[in-house]
């Protein structure tokens, strides 16, 4: 729109409506890379039959869950002229516990499970064990589990020992308890995690992602940009490391394809997200460093 101004009226300009959710938009961004995925979720109503439709029609493959329910719909307002995102979040659908458990069985009947993202918070109704449970479940079959998620549910599901968490340096923030005031103490911090899990990735918007591991602690930067939306960066940059260590590529490459993601996510206003033409122009651009500690 031209300018949100509360208590005003104000006509829309443009408008556009994708299927859309943190995991969701993984599975989009690992289809946009050339990955396979399966998107998992508990969906409901008009509203769920559309996310599923919009999903079969770019091609990215699903499995969802029914419930009861109507699945949300969240609202992005871009300020055209100063540029600024405005996110209107619903609450979500209450999930019934015999909703939950077909979902688990759907889970653990999935075939060929390599890599299992768990993004996002947890619908209400449902408490942070559940993503626990989840998470034994990737350990079992085999996956390497990914946890972007936040609060109580990340402080946590550290506990079930995913092998990768994403962290943003607010959520690090919180599960720390403390102000980091530079990437250097955002590193010490995230060394403390690594008896639970094998690698933490911690965001930091525009200063780009910081990977910490056992052998190695490596700070990648995006090239400066211009910045047009940042909903669903964070996912791109899970996408992207995710797709970079299924294609066999060293943790540090994959470090360096989950900031070109992100990056690229950022071209792109409302919830565009990645695209593989953008990446492959940012991905020479990232700089990448060590940092001794």
């Amino acid at each position: 729109m031209e300018s949100l101004l509360p208590g005003q009226t104000t006509r829309i300009r443009h408008e556009e409506r994708y299927a859309g959710g943190k995991g969701i938009d993984v599975s989009r961004a690992l289809r946009e890379m050339g990955s396979d995925s399966v998107a998992l979720g508990l969906v409901g109503g008009f509203g769920g039959k559309e996310l599923e439709g919009r999903l079969l029609l770019a091609g990215v493959a699903c499995r969802f869950t029914r419930i009861a329910n109507e699945t949300r719909t969240n609202i992005i307002i871009q300020d055209e002229p100063s540029g600024t995102e405005t996110a209107l979040l619903a609450r979500g659908p209450e999930v019934e516990p015999s909703e939950l458990m077909d979902f688990l069985d759907v889970l653990e009947k999935l075939p060929d499970m390599s890599f299992l993202v768990i993004s996002g918070s947890v619908p209400p109704g449902l408490t942070p064990e559940v993503y626990c449970r989840i998470i034994t479940i990737g350990n079992e079959r085999g996956a390497r589990v990914v946890l972007d998620t936040a609060g109580d549910a990340l402080r946590q599901g550290i506990h079930a020992r995913p092998a990768i968490i994403k962290p943003n340096r607010f959520e690090l923030a919180e599960l720390a308890g403390q102000v980091f005031t530079d990437v250097r103490a955002v590193a010490e911090y995230c060394t403390t995690l690594l008896d639970r899990v094998e690698t933490v990735l911690a965001s930091a918007g525009p200063d780009g992602i910081v990977m910490v591991t056992r052998r190695q602690i490596l700070h990648a930067r995006p090239p400066k940009q211009a910045v047009k939306g940042t909903v669903g960066a964070g996912d791109c940059s899970v996408a992207g490391f995710v797709h970079g260590l299924a294609v066999g590529e060293a943790p540090a490459d994959a470090l360096r394809r989950a900031v070109a993601a992100g990056s690229a996510a950022t071209l792109n206003a409302g919830t565009g997200l990645c695209r593989r033409a953008d990446i492959d122009v940012i991905l020479p651009q990232v700089a990448v460093e060590e940092i001794k500690l």
